[in-house]
C-alpha cells in the first residue's frame, strides 16, 4: 500500500490558500480569431513573461491538446507546466521555457497530441515514460497533463486499473499530502501536489498540480470507474 494510514482533512477546515483550489476558475485560452501565428523565431518566453507571444503560444498549445491554467497572455505555473507537458510528449528537453527549439516546434506543429492506447471509450492513459497523463474520449484527446509518477525505487504500478474511490479533501500521510486524491489501484492514486517536477519522484502515486486535480473534478473526465491504463 502507497499513500496510506492518512488523516483526512475537510476541504471547509483548510487555511483559506487551500480552499481556494477547489474554487480556482481554470481559463484556457481559445483559438486566435484572426490567422495570427506564433513566430518560429523569437526571444525565450518564461515564468512572468506577459503580452500576445505568451497569449498565441497559450492558444497554441491549447489547440493540441495541452491544458493550461492561467489567464491569457500571462505566462504563469500553469503555463510553465503546459510547456513543460507538451516538451515531454514530444521528447523535447524539459525547460519550462518557450526556447528556441520548443518555439520552432510548437509554431510548425499543428495536430492536436494523440492518445497511444486509446480504445474508442473515455480512459486516462499515464506514459511513465514521458510523464504526461493522457485523457481521451473516442479516440481523441481532451487534455495532456504534466505529472510525476513514482521514482525508481517506488515505481507506480503499470497495467489496466479504474479509478476506484476518491476523496474530496486533503489527506495527510506519512509519506506526504494527498490533495483531493483519486484512486486507482491499492493505495495508488492520481492527486494534487505543490511539487511536481519534470521527472519521476513520487512514492508511486501520480502527482498533478493542485489546478490540474482541481479541473479533474471539476470536469467530470475522472469519475469513479473511469478506465486507468498505466505503461
Amino acid at each position: 500500500m502507497v499513500c496510506a494510514a492518512a488523516v483526512l482533512v475537510s476541504a471547509a477546515a483548510l487555511p483559506a490558500s487551500a480552499q481556494d483550489s477547489t474554487t480556482t476558475t481554470v481559463t484556457v485560452p481559445e483559438a486566435p480569431v484572426a490567422p495570427m501565428t506564433l513566430a518560429l523565431a523569437g526571444p525565450d518566453l518564461v515564468k512572468g513573461s506577459s503580452g500576445a507571444e505568451v497569449w498565441l503560444m497559450q492558444a497554441r498549445l491549447a489547440e493540441r491538446g495541452f491544458w493550461l491554467s492561467d489567464g491569457p497572455a500571462s505566462f504563469g505555473e500553469g503555463t510553465r507546466h503546459a510547456v513543460v507537458a507538451y516538451q515531454k510528449f514530444h521528447d523535447i528537453p524539459r525547460t519550462g521555457r518557450l526556447d528556441a527549439l520548443t518555439r520552432f516546434h510548437l509554431a510548425g506543429s499543428a495536430d492536436r497530441a494523440l492518445p497511444l492506447r486509446n480504445n474508442g471509450a473515455h480512459t486516462i492513459e499515464i506514459d511513465l515514460r514521458r510523464q504526461v497523463m493522457i485523457v481521451a474520449t473516442a479516440g481523441r484527446t481532451d487534455w495532456v497533463f504534466d505529472i510525476s509518477s513514482g521514482k525508481s525505487s517506488t515505481r507506480t504500478p503499470r497495467g489496466s486499473f479504474r479509478i476506484q474511490r476518491q476523496i474530496n479533501a486533503l489527506r495527510r500521510s506519512a509519506l506526504g499530502t494527498l490533495w483531493r486524491p483519486k484512486y486507482f489501484t491499492g493505495g495508488y492514486a492520481l492527486h494534487g501536489s505543490p511539487s511536481v517536477p519534470a521527472y519521476a519522484a513520487s512514492h508511486g502515486c501520480v502527482r498533478m498540480t493542485n489546478a490540474e486535480i482541481d479541473y479533474l473534478w471539476a470536469s467530470g473526465l475522472a469519475e469513479v470507474g473511469t478506465p486507468v491504463t498505466v505503461y
